[in-house]
């Protein structure tokens, strides 16, 4: 979705039994613009948002009914899940129901679609490409702005929240940025994007190019894309290497975290040193776009622990490692802004 206008909202966020885990939710908490009226989960419910999440940034209360959260003069409901599979939980679906019926905009970024659902209401399902994406042209090639890319050693590893922050920091400097949403949080937080693996895989790099001429139509300074999926992960590399191609990068951030599990039985995770080689190849083969940052997730680990964890990623790959979220993003954003602009590959 690219937008003529993008509305103001009023959200409830609905996570019934699930709010301690719901993407969504969160990163629609800790960074959109719209305003959020409360938080619906029955088990929380007395309680605000960051009595039960204090790193989410942003207050609101928790209740437990739909009747509840009306109270609240919201004017639409956030499907707050990204669940595996990407259906609507069949126990949540008369509260949604009951939020339809008081006039609400549901808000939903499942792969299952919900407009046929809730066919006497508006539904904005996130996830549904626009009718006209082209196949990718080249005019990417020619965009005034810089423009990076987050990608990952792995799928689920903080690509979005590495360009979020990027942005925040970016803000906070002064630079002037537009953030290029590919995946559902990320639309729902700047109320406009594509969410590129739900594109066609002809036109996934199309879809990613006009993200790009959009987001430069506002001359920032830089424009951040957020990242999807792994080339490493067989189920969502197309996407990936849709979005690398497609969003002719003049440079890359990549994503990592102290994990070394396997991305999926019998798929090993590639060293952080490795998957930097990998991206700036495959890049390469369309736009030069060299990795100047590598984005730790240290979730999990003590700070002593990712303090080492960050240094020895640094060291092993030559590289800027940060954590974003346990310390900034300025050091990240630093090496974007010193790395130069790049063209198409030339043979």
């Amino acid at each position: 979705m690219i937008p003529a206008h993008v509305p103001e909202r009023r959200y409830a966020i609905f996570a019934e039994g699930r709010f301690e885990g719901a993407k969504t939710a969160h990163g629609l908490l800790r960074y959109g613009k719209d305003e959020v009226v409360c938080v619906m989960d029955s088990a929380p419910a007395g309680r605000s948002v960051l009595e039960v999440a204090p790193d989410l940034r942003r207050d609101a209360p928790i209740v437990g009914t739909v009747e509840e959260a009306l109270a609240y003069s919201p004017t639409s409901l956030l499907v707050g899940i990204a669940p595996a599979g990407g259906r609507l939980p069949d126990e949540w679906r008369d509260s949604i129901a009951e939020a339809a019926e008081a006039g609400l905009e549901i808000v939903s970024g499942l792969h299952q679609r919900l407009a046929p659902e809730f066919p006497k209401v508006k539904v904005w399902d996130v996830r549904e490409p626009p009718d006209d994406v082209p196949l990718f042209s080249g005019e990417g090639f020619g965009v005034g702005p810089k423009v990076a890319l987050t990608v990952g050693t792995s799928s689920a590893i903080g690509k979005m929240t590495a360009t979020l922050e990027i942005e925040r920091a970016a803000r906070e400097r002064g630079v002037s940025t537009s953030f290029a949403a590919t995946g559902q949080t990320g639309i729902v937080i700047s109320g406009w994007g594509i969410c590129v693996d739900a594109v066609v895989s002809d036109f996934i790099a199309g879809a990613a190019e006009q993200l790009v001429l959009e987001a430069a139509k506002t001359s920032p300074d830089l424009i951040l894309v957020e990242g999807q999926g792994s080339l490493g992960h067989p189920a969502y590399s197309g996407v990936t290497l849709g979005l690398l191609h497609g969003s002719c990068a003049d440079c890359l951030i990549l994503c990592a975290d102290a994990s070394d599990d396997e991305i999926m039985a019998g798929v090993p995770r590639p060293a952080v040193s490795q998957a930097a080689r990998l991206y700036e190849e495959v890049a390469s083969l369309v736009k030069p776009a060299p990795v100047v940052a590598v984005s730790v997730n240290t979730r999990g680990l003590e700070d002593g622990e990712a303090e080492e964890f960050v240094a020895k990623l640094a060291h092993e790959t030559g590289l800027l490692a940060a954590d974003p979220i346990r310390g900034s993003a300025a050091t990240i954003l630093d090496a974007i802004l010193e790395a130069p602009k790049t063209g198409a590959t030339k043979r």
